[in-house]
């Protein structure tokens, strides 16, 4: 199956809503809106395909690395590449994407996160904190590590950059959640800090502000 088939593919199956509500959510105009089912049975279809997944990546266009991310060979890619194709993703949730299903479990991930420490990058911080996101939640950080995250969040939460914040908060709430002798120091210190705490969200769901996350996953 070609790169050009599956583009062709893509667009016959775009929809109106699904692309709207992906604009909305910041994704570029180089967008179809295909249907996340859709995009799974498709995977499916095309199997684990690491040279593919590649091709489709660089097309940037939302729903072919939507795709993407699902047909990369985690035991095949490398620190570099993994890199690479993050310095080129724009939308938060391609980025998030590819952190979580695949490059959180590459071997080179301790590489990769040298790499983008000292990077400034609004996304490649975000990056980095995705990686701290995992480690945290699998408890593969000792005490002084959690104690050194949990400082330069004290520091630098309130003025990060908008797309690093909201991953560097989901680290803040998962040290609360995952380590239940920093829970008490998390909650006092996210009420000082107080970021997103006047976070309106629907009714069922629960906001990003740290003291709500927490209780709503320990409750």
């Amino acid at each position: 199956m070609t790169v050009e088939q599956i583009m062709s593919d893509l667009k016959s199956n775009s929809n109106p809503s699904r692309k709207k509500s992906l604009l909305k959510a910041g994704a570029s105009e180089n967008t179809y809106g295909v249907l996340l089912g859709y995009l799974r049975s498709y995977a499916k279809k095309i199997g684990v395909n690491h040279e593919l997944a590649f091709k489709l990546m660089y097309t940037l266009n939302t729903d072919a690395m939507l795709l993407a991310v699902m047909l990369f060979d985690v035991s095949k890619l490398s620190a570099k590449e993994a890199y690479d194709v993050l310095s080129i993703i724009t939308f938060e949730q391609v980025l998030d994407d590819f952190m979580f299903r695949v490059v959180t479990l590459i071997e080179e991930v301790d590489v990769l996160y040298d790499m983008l420490k000292d990077n400034e990058s609004d996304m490649l911080k975000r990056a980095l904190w995705a990686i701290n996101v995992e480690r945290v939640r699998h408890k593969s950080i000792d005490d002084n590590e959690v104690l050194y995250l949990l400082d330069r969040i004290k520091r630098n939460l309130v003025n990060e950059t908008p797309k690093a914040q909201w991953m560097m908060n989901r680290c803040f709430a998962q040290i609360g959640i995952t380590y239940e002798k920093y829970r008490t120091k998390v909650l006092d210190l996210s009420e000082k800090l107080g970021v997103y705490k006047d976070m309106k969200v629907a009714p069922g769901c629960t906001s990003a502000y740290v003291p709500n996350w927490i209780h709503a996953v320990i409750k």
